[in-house]
């Protein structure tokens, strides 16, 4: 069984690496900084460029750092390469390759296998919609990306033959919604939410399965058949 402890959720499933999942911090809406004190505590920690950002406001000084440094403040950055104790990769403005690409890249090449990701909400479409899909891609090179996350949303990325069930801490979260990523998901199940899905197909094109509603005391359970499923979970907050 794995398993993934994030502020306001936990999530038990069945198909999880030994140890703690690596963190990555891009730069999207910043991550509260009471949200990252509770987060990273015990866990490895790299900051894609502007993820350096919260990362230090918050006490926390990243392992490693990639990017071109557009985003971040030159003297930030500076800051940590002088410091001797941050891995810093540097790369040009011009390339091919976002930022969090680059860090899933770099994970692969060091053989990790599950990976959190934060600093990814918030700001433009195209930027979630490629995070989202890169995670997809990650994939297909032997990095698993358990979860998108901040202090406002979670998108949890299940796999065909996992089962999930996760348990809400009361307040935190009060929408959840399954979206199919990547394609078809077929044989979903999901229990302990106000509408239920036994055996159910899901469609990227007849997204349907949106805005479902947590049942108080109830642990949902989420399983899939075939496809990658986000279980997504929202605050009920507008995210700025």
């Amino acid at each position: 069984m794995g398993e993934i402890v994030l502020p306001g959720v936990r999530a038990s499933f069945s198909d999880g690496g030994p140890g703690e999942p690596l963190v990555i911090v891009a730069g999207g809406r910043e991550p509260s900084l009471s949200w990252l004190r509770d987060l990273l505590p015990g866990k490895e920690l790299w900051c894609a460029d502007s993820g350096l950002v919260p990362c230090m406001k918050a006490g926390f000084t990243p392992s490693r750092l990639l990017g071109d440094g557009d985003s971040t403040p030159p003297a930030l950055w500076e800051q940590v390469a002088l410091a001797g104790t941050t891995a810093v990769e540097s790369f040009p403005a011009d390339k091919d390759f976002t930022d969090l690409q680059l860090a899933f890249f770099r994970a692969a090449g060091e053989g990790r296998r599950e990976v959190i990701v934060s600093g990814c909400w918030g700001g433009r479409f195209d930027h979630l919609w490629s995070a989202v899909h890169s995670a997809l891609w990650a994939d297909e090179r032997g990095v698993r990306v358990l979860a998108f996350a901040d202090h406002l949303e979670v998108l949890f990325l299940v796999h065909g033959g996992e089962e999930w069930e996760l348990d809400v801490t009361a307040g935190s979260y009060s929408v959840l919604s399954l979206l199919p990523l990547g394609g078809k998901c077929l044989g979903v199940f999901l229990e302990g939410t106000k509408w239920e899905l036994k055996n159910a197909g899901l469609l990227p094109g007849r997204p349907f399965a949106v805005s479902n509603r947590l049942v108080d005391k109830e642990k949902p359970r989420i399983s899939v058949r075939e496809g990658i499923l986000g279980v997504y979970l929202g605050s009920g907050e507008k995210a700025g």
